[in-house]
């Protein structure tokens, strides 16, 4: 179910078709890392160097890359699939690690699975 969804369209050098609910940054690459920036989730996946359509923001469906609770923060991770965004702090050796979170869960999810999420855009 897509809610409120606001669309763009990205032009990436490699292919996006099959890519559907993956998550790609901003030049329509498939999130790498946990922490990369997420653009938009994959609408409809078209061929290199085509237009393709992406959700930047609303109720949409995006895959997942481990076992999501409701309400969990998500930000882009290895293959395109979201993972929940780190935030910790550990005072005694000065580390700080706070991923950007572009998408709120909204239901339980098992890992590789699709899930109801909120993008933030």
């Amino acid at each position: 179910m897509e809610r409120n969804i606001r669309r763009s369209v990205v032009v990436p050098s490699s292919s996006l078709e099959g890519k559907e609910y993956l998550a790609v940054g901003p030049d329509g690459a498939l999130t790498a890392n946990t922490g990369d920036y997420v653009y938009g989730i994959v609408e409809r996946g078209r061929p290199a160097n085509e237009g393709s359509s992406v959700i930047v923001g609303g109720e949409c469906y995006a895959y997942v890359g481990e076992d999501v609770d409701a309400g969990d923060h998500l930000t882009g991770g290895a293959n395109g699939k979201l993972m929940k965004a780190r935030m910790s702090i550990d005072f005694d050796n000065s580390t700080y690690t706070f991923d950007r979170h572009q998408a709120v869960a909204l239901e339980d999810a098992s890992a590789n699975g699709l899930c109801r999420v909120l993008l933030l855009g």
